[in-house]
Parts: structure tokens; sequence; C-alpha cells
């Protein structure tokens, strides 16, 4: 991940552009007077599942929060970077040759497990190898649409088949030994590690494979074995599902946590989008802190079994120490105010039926799901209900067991409100005098620091909470970066070009080829060389980076290239019309609801307008084509 996706991840453009203009919400998105013209109607909206704003007013201009603050600050891309890197928390270092050796390779690792991914989900697909896979899918309720949509796969029972495979692709061993897809016995043989299983791609946040779980077929064991910890795969620090759940999880307002694969990819075919699994391990801090960036509200739904309850255990522990916290003021009697921490989200508990897992349950019963997830319970009536039911009451023993198990509970609590009620719960139900049990309550606070006014429970440094940029569709990543390096490695062609596909900067999503594009290749008026020397050491470790991309490719024409640029500019300025008009959508929606009439008929005509651009552009796209040239 390079500095400027670390940045982004860690900042939220919601709250950070929010410290600037007074954002209101609009449905999914926000909205606000544009801070770089005046009006009064606002127009200025920003998109949290893309990270991105735009100004549909005056300004007519959008991009990324590195966009914003460069024009709001009036600062240049190095200036901006030093900027939010530091309000993001990140130590900015020289890009040297080990690092930038670092981030190529983890590039390449990338490549190496999307390969394997196509290639273990052609075997599930299109072969006899991957039948009794596809049958087995289809029995649990998998449908192929859905097979397809998370790209599952089948490993074949061989012991070379996707070594072979990936090595015809250029890869070596050496690099499927680091990715974890081969393994290397004590006589030193290499084989493939998945085999005979079917295959499940794990992506991070921005959509990138970066390992795989594996279900044994049959009797093998063990029956789940998942990618060993890489450069990319950490089992600790991943969420299965979370690059389709994340949208989800924001309009939902609740992340919903369960156990293994198939709890993810049923539910997600049934409609129920806002699920992400641990994949068998205990919550840890570095998954809630993916969670806390997109929601305040976490349930768990794991099995009702002993590892399931201490799974469940461990993992509300965790979110509470790793979800924000506030400071609130609360009267006491005495007229004087008393300072404590609370939570600042919600964790709740939704207990399953025996037997059943939440793939399972929501095949069979979609409203008994729908009705457990609105009645799950709050931390303390889930541990108050487990308590009451574990211990006989009837006996000296069993209220004593019940006190010492549960008054720690209580103690835990943020809210003074909650504790008080389930104090009396508790007292009534071991038949005391709650009063009894308050000065237990109070010692177990202060041994816990839970009572001292102001007390942070964590000192490490927070970062604000930021929903993760969706991954780039289409390779449009890759396509901004083959555009720069044609136009860098042949300026000649880039005024006749530019000049028949003309573009915008706001184009580029990624901020650096948008800074690069800017100062070398709008309005230009210096030689290139000149004008990249004078940009910022980033930038021109950028170009660099830009123009090493074509080392190593077959020479072609001065006429081929013309054309292969042409096209990537086409594809470019549709992605970057298509961005727009689905941007224009949601704020009609908002227009609409707010019965702005006028507005509404405003952004249609901007949207018809639009659309008749991108009728134009896929058409001359098409026509660019081997097929077009044809018809």
């Amino acid at each position: 991940m390079s500095i400027v996706d670390e940045i982004k991840e860690r900042l939220d453009i919601v709250e950070f552009i929010g410290s600037y203009v007074r954002l209101q919400k609009a449905g999914r998105n926000y909205k606000g007077l544009c801070p770089f013209h005046t009006e009064k109607t606002p127009s200025f909206f920003v998109f949290p599942a893309t990270q991105t704003w735009h100004c549909f007013g005056a300004c007519g201009t959008g991009g990324d929060i590195f966009t914003f603050v460069m024009r709001q600050e009036n600062m240049d891309f190095g200036e901006a970077l030093r900027f939010l890197a530091e309000r993001a928390g990140i130590d900015l270092h020289p890009l040297d040759q080990t690092r930038s050796k670092q981030r190529d390779e983890l590039e390449r690792l990338q490549k190496l497990n999307a390969a394997a991914a196509q290639y273990y989900h052609h075997i599930l697909m299109d072969t006899s190898l991957g039948k009794a896979a596809k049958n087995y899918l289809a029995k649990r309720g998998v449908k192929p649409e859905t097979m397809v949509t998370f790209q599952l796969g089948y490993a074949p029972d061989e012991w070379h088949a996707l070594e072979e495979y990936l090595k015809s692709k250029g890869f070596t061993t050496e690099e499927l030994l680091e990715a974890g897809l081969s393994s290397k016995n004590e006589k030193g043989n290499i084989y493939d590690r998945f085999r005979g299983r079917i295959m499940f791609p794990i992506r991070d946040q921005r959509g990138n494979i970066i390992g795989f779980g594996g279900r044994a077929m049959g009797d093998g064991v063990p029956k789940y074995m998942n990618t060993p910890e890489t450069p990319l795969f950490d089992k600790s620090s991943v969420l299965y599902g979370i690059d389709l759940a994340r949208d989800a999880i924001r309009q939902t307002g609740q992340a919903i946590i369960v156990e293994g694969y198939m709890d993810v990819v049923i539910p997600h075919q049934c409609g129920v989008r806002n699920i992400v699994a641990c994949m068998g391990t205990a919550l840890t801090e570095a998954q809630v802190n993916i969670l806390k960036r997109l929601t305040k509200k976490i349930i768990f739904a794991l099995d009702p079994d002993a590892a399931g309850l201490r799974a469940v255990e461990r993992g509300v522990e965790i979110a509470k120490q790793s979800m924000e916290h506030r400071v609130v003021p609360i009267p006491l009697a005495s007229g004087l105010i008393h300072y404590e921490e609370q939570l600042a989200g919600e964790i709740r508990i939704l207990t399953l039926p025996e037997g059943l897992d939440p793939d399972e349950l929501i095949l069979q019963d979609r409203e008994h799901w729908d009705r457990l997830v609105a009645e799950a319970l709050t931390v303390g009536e889930y541990f108050f209900q487990r308590t009451m039911e574990e211990v006989d009451l009837s006996t000296a023993k069993g209220k004593r067991a019940a006190v010492e198990r549960f008054l720690p509970v209580i103690a835990a609590m943020d809210n003074p409100v909650e504790r008080r009620h389930y104090l009396q719960q508790l007292a009534r139900r071991v038949q005391v005098d709650e009063r009894e049990l308050f000065p237990e309550l109070q010692r177990l606070r202060q041994r816990s620091g839970s009572s001292a006014p102001g007390t942070k429970r964590r000192s490490k440094k927070e970062h604000p909470s930021v929903p993760p940029l969706p991954p780039q569709t289409d390779g449009l990543a890759e396509i901004e970066s083959h555009c720069l390096s044609l136009l860098l490695a042949f300026p000649q062609l880039a005024p006749e070009v530019l000049e028949d596909i003309p573009l915008s900067a706001e184009a580029f999503q990624d901020v650096q080829n948008r800074e690069v594009f800017q100062r070398l290749f709008l309005n230009p008026e210096k030689p290139l060389e000149n004008a990249i020397a004078e940009l910022d050491k980033e930038l021109r470790l950028h170009v660099e980076s830009l123009l090493q991309k074509l080392q190593g490719s077959p020479s072609l024409s001065l006429e081929m290239v013309r054309e292969d640029l042409r096209k990537s500019l086409l594809r470019l300025q549709r992605h970057h019309l298509s961005r727009l008009i689905s941007q224009l959508r949601f704020v009609q929606e908002d227009a609409q609801q707010q019965g702005t009439l006028d507005l509404v008929r405003e952004i249609s005509a901007k949207i018809d307008q639009l659309r008749r651009e991108y009728l134009q552009i896929d058409q001359r796209y098409y026509a660019a084509t081997l097929t077009g040239r044809k018809k």
C-alpha cells in the first residue's frame, strides 16, 4: 500500500472536510455550501463510499482529500502529502531503493494471487475436475452467479497443478512459496499447498486478493486451511467479505460478525450484505479498527456452542477496548459533576438457534434471521441471561456464583443508568438489597480504573475513522498509469491526442497521476524535461516509476502507440463520465426527497447531457476497437 493510500485509509474525508465545511446528511452522502465559490443553495457533495467530493454548482470540480486540501490551503502536492501524513500520524520516509523494491514485490504477490484465483475459479466453473465441488456448493444453496461474485474456486487434488500453471505465466517457485501457494517439505520438495479443496479468495478492503481459505472435500484434515502468514496476509488483520460488505455496513449502520466463509456467501446471496467473517479466530483489535471506520454498531452472531460463547466474550472485550470512547459529564446527587468515559458505539449479541449456522438459518427462514438481528441483545442483557441460566439460584452457592460472575460485568459498563439497572436486576434475582452489593461494585470499578474522571483506556494514538476506498473497477488504476506512461514516453503525441480527446485532470482518481497530468500536459508552458525537473520530489519519483512500467515492453511503431493512447484515454474518459452520472443520481435522489423540483429538473438536464457525452465516447471507443473497425 502506498503512502497516499495509507493516508486515505486513516483519514475520513467526511470528518476532514467537515472541519472546513458545515456538512449535513443527504441520504448516504453529505452536502454543504461549496467553500470555493459563493452560493446559497448547497451544491457541494461528499461521497463516503468513494472517499471523493464534487461541486455540482459553479465550480464543477471535485476530487479526493488531497485535491481538497491542495485547493483549500493553496498547497502543492508535496505540501499536502506532508500535511495529511501528519494529520494521519504517518511518518514520511524517502522512497529509497529498498522500500521501492518491497512495494514492487508486494504488487507482484497481488498479481500472483489474482492469477491463482482465476485458475481455481476456472477449474470449478469450467472443468470436470471441479464438478464435485460445484455440486457440493449447489447443495449448500450457492447459486452460480454467487460463485462468480465471490470468485469461488477449486484446487484439484494434484501436487503440482497450480505450480505448473503459474510458472507458465512467468511466476517463480520463490514467489509461490512467499505467497503461501506452494509448500516445501523436509526433503526440499515443492508442492501445491491447497489440494482437493474448495477455494475462497480472501480480499482486503480495497478488493485485492491477499490470501485463500480452502475447505477440504470429504474427510480431509484439516477441514479448513488458510494461507499462512505472508507479506500480504495476516489472518488476524482481515475480515472475509469486507470488500463486498463495506457499503452495506455504512448504509445499514451496523456490521454483523460471523465465523465461516459460507456464513458470508449465502447471506450475501440472500440480500444480507452487511456481514463479515473473522474466519474461525477470535475478533482482534485490527479487525475492529476496520469496522469502526464504517459503523458504530457491531453485532456478534457466532455459534452457540462453548467455543462460540468464548469467542463472543473475547470479541466483546476486544471491541470495547478498541472502539472509540467519549468523556461525558454525570451529575451527582451532591450537585457536583463527575466525568466518565463511555463507549461511543454499540455492541450487541445475536443468539443463534441450537444447531444452525447463519447460512442455514437464512436459507430456511429469512424472517427469523431478520427478527434475531432486530432483537439482538445488549452485552448486559446477554451476560445477565447467561449467568441466570447457568447457576442454581435456589442455593446460597448459586447466588454467590451469580454475584461473582455478573458483578464484574456490571462494573465494566460505561453507562451509569445501565449499571444501576443491572445492579437492581441482580439484587432482585439473588434476593438481597442492592445497597449490600454497591460497595463491591465500587471496589471493582476503582480497581479497573473505570471511575477515574477523564481516564483514557488506551494510550496509543487514535486516528479519525475512515471508510476505505472501494477497489478500482475495470483496472482503472492501470489505465491511468498506462495513459501517463505513454504520454511521458511519447510527449510528441500529447498535443494531438489531447486535442482530439479533451480530458480533465479530475478524470484521474489517483492524486499523483492527477497532479502529473495537470502539471505536465494541461496547458504546458515549458518543455517536458524542464517541467518534470520543477516537480516535487515525490512527483518526480512517481514519474520515474511510470516510465519504468514501459521497460521490457515490445517496441511499437508511433502509429500503434497513438492508437493505444487514444483507446486508453477514451476508456478513462468513459469511467469519469460514468462516475459523475452515478454521483449526480445520488444528488437527484436527495433533491427529490427534499421536494426541490427546480433542482431535480436541473440535475436531470445535467445527467442527460453527461449521458450523451458518455454515449459519444462509448461509440468512439467501440469504433477504435478491432471489432468496431471490422464492422
